[in-house]
């Protein structure tokens, strides 16, 4: 009897009447958040690194041989154009010097002079010259006596002959005497020339700072960057005793390599922006001094010379420095938030908003910076990009815009 109650309970519940289930087919929007397309001004840059050179870097060492009997200065010291470095046992070169001022004064007595005369000397003007000229006119005069008295038979022939032959040996003689001053006064050039030397080489036993000629040595100052030498230490001119390494520090240069593709972009009087590790935060402004009209076939670049002003000496030479080159700037650029670029495959993309849909555009990636990306592509000019949610979207995707708290807007 249970068993079937419980038969006719199942078979009415299985014959009630289904209800219908509600189905929706409108599309559902894609929260999002947008950030409208930048137009903005960029600065082309070229991105480079290289290590930082002296303006000028210079080895010295003494021109003569020598002791080195004292030291002026020392490594790190700041020395200006002139001031002595290093001073070489002098007392050989003092005697050279005297030597060669008598040898050069004897060779003067024979001309007549007390000093070596500043422009080319006239040997007519040597007094054993003008003896001889004397001479001569004595003779040229008694002859043409003689000739007179002898025209008008008041001389003999052989008083004649005697005048004429005395006014060739007197012109013969002068020519002799000029030949001799002439010998005596390349004699005196060449003991002036070794006295010259005998001087140079006693200046040279002091080592001094070079004096650059293509900057202005006005205030300008030589660091010392290295000493070789020591007190007492015998120097020799052959082979050469390398004595200070001396660097111009005012201005330093960059030397960096850029890549081939850059070969046409890159020209003299460009801007750079240099950053040096050695002091971080603080950039110095460069400019391009010299570009190398060569590519280096190993690795497709080319070297470019920054000059870097550097008067506090923050910057020190062979530090580590990087450069972004200016090349030219753009005003008006299209950019986007880095978090709209969609990228799958190779293809970048983004999304734009048109009315209450998506819609996929392809672009190019043209540069990127931390805030924003440039890119190229077809976009309208005022056009709103995604920023959220594009994970879920596809070309026509209806989309709702979540409005950004203040927070997050900044």
């Amino acid at each position: 009897m249970k068993r079937g109650l419980l038969f006719l309970g199942i078979l009415a519940v299985g014959c009630a009447p289904k209800k219908e289930v509600a189905t929706s087919t409108e599309p559902v929007a894609v929260t999002v958040t947008v950030s409208s397309l930048k137009i903005q001004a960029i600065r082309r840059t070229i991105p480079t690194f290289g290590t930082l050179n002296g303006y000028e870097e210079v080895v010295l060492a003494p021109k003569v041989d020598g002791r080195v009997v004292a030291i002026r200065a020392d490594v790190g010291d700041l020395v200006s154009p002139g001031t002595s470095l290093l001073e070489l046992e002098s007392t050989d070169y003092v005697l050279a010097v005297a030597e060669a001022k008598q040898a050069l004064n004897a060779e003067l007595a024979k001309l007549g002079l007390e000093q070596f005369p500043s422009g080319d000397l006239d040997v007519e003007r040597v007094p054993g010259v003008v003896r001889s000229a004397v001479a001569v006119e004595d003779a040229e005069r008694r002859f043409k006596q003689k000739k007179d008295l002898y025209n008008r038979q008041a001389a003999s022939k052989d008083e004649y002959d005697l005048a004429e032959t005395e006014t060739r040996l007197a012109v013969a003689s002068k020519a002799q005497v000029v030949t001799e001053a002439k010998a005596t006064l390349a004699a005196a050039r060449l003991r002036k020339a070794t006295y010259d030397l005998a001087e140079q080489r006693l200046k040279d036993c002091k080592l001094v700072v070079p004096t650059p000629t293509d900057v202005s040595s006005s205030g300008l100052k030589y660091a010392i960057a290295e000493r070789m030498l020591s007190e007492g230490t015998m120097v020799r001119s052959m082979p050469v005793t390398n004595a200070f390494k001396l660097v111009l520090t005012h201005t330093l240069k960059l030397r960096a390599m850029v890549p081939e593709r850059f070969s046409t972009e890159v020209k003299v009087g460009q801007t750079a922006e240099v950053v040096a590790d050695a002091v971080p935060g603080k950039s110095f402004a460069g400019k391009i001094a010299r570009v190398n009209p060569t590519i280096e076939p190993l690795n497709r670049t080319f070297q470019v010379e920054i000059e870097i002003a550097n008067p506090d000496g923050v910057l020190k030479t062979g530090g580590f420095a990087k450069a972004n080159i200016l090349t030219r700037s753009e005003e008006l650029v299209p950019t986007v938030p880095p978090e709209a670029i969609v990228s799958y495959a190779g293809v970048n993309k983004i999304f734009v908003i048109e009315g209450d849909k998506a819609k996929a555009v392809e672009v190019q990636i043209v540069s990127r910076e931390k805030t924003w990306i440039e890119v190229r592509g077809p976009l309208p000019e005022k056009a709103n990009v995604v920023t959220s949610g594009q994970s879920q979207l596809v070309d026509g995707s209806l989309v709702k815009i979540r409005e950004m708290a203040t927070d997050e807007r900044r």
